[in-house]
């Protein structure tokens, strides 16, 4: 028997996303760690490193996450726009729980390369 992926695919975060707020919130919180301190501040993307927000995202995404930093909570019709924004990086949200794996469990790492993920 071969050796199963033991890494969250890409298809599996997004459907999380739109199904668990929770998760989604998570998520939203990583892709703003993923962004400068001056993206951030700004809430715009300039440094085109494939991290973090996308420009269109990026206002939206900082001003729901600050909120979420603050302890305040969102408006419906807020969770579903963070929902459907964050559901487009379900490629960088994979890349960082396969690294966090791979850190909480160093052996995932010969894992990670077979599958070329490493």
């Amino acid at each position: 028997m071969g050796i199963l992926y033991p890494f969250q695919s890409k298809a599996a975060i997004k459907t999380l996303i739109l199904e668990d707020v929770g998760f989604a919130m998570e998520c939203a919180q990583i892709m703003s760690s993923r962004q400068t301190a001056f993206e951030h501040e700004t809430k715009q993307t300039v440094v085109k490193n494939r991290a973090g927000w996308m420009s269109s995202h990026a206002v939206n995404g900082t001003k729901l996450t600050d909120k979420l930093s603050q302890g305040e909570e969102l408006e419906p019709n807020e969770v579903a726009r963070l929902q459907e924004m964050v559901s487009h990086y379900s490629k960088q949200l994979a890349s960082h729980f396969r690294q966090e794996a791979i850190q909480n469990n160093p052996e995932l790492k010969a894992v990670a390369e077979v599958f070329s993920a490493g």
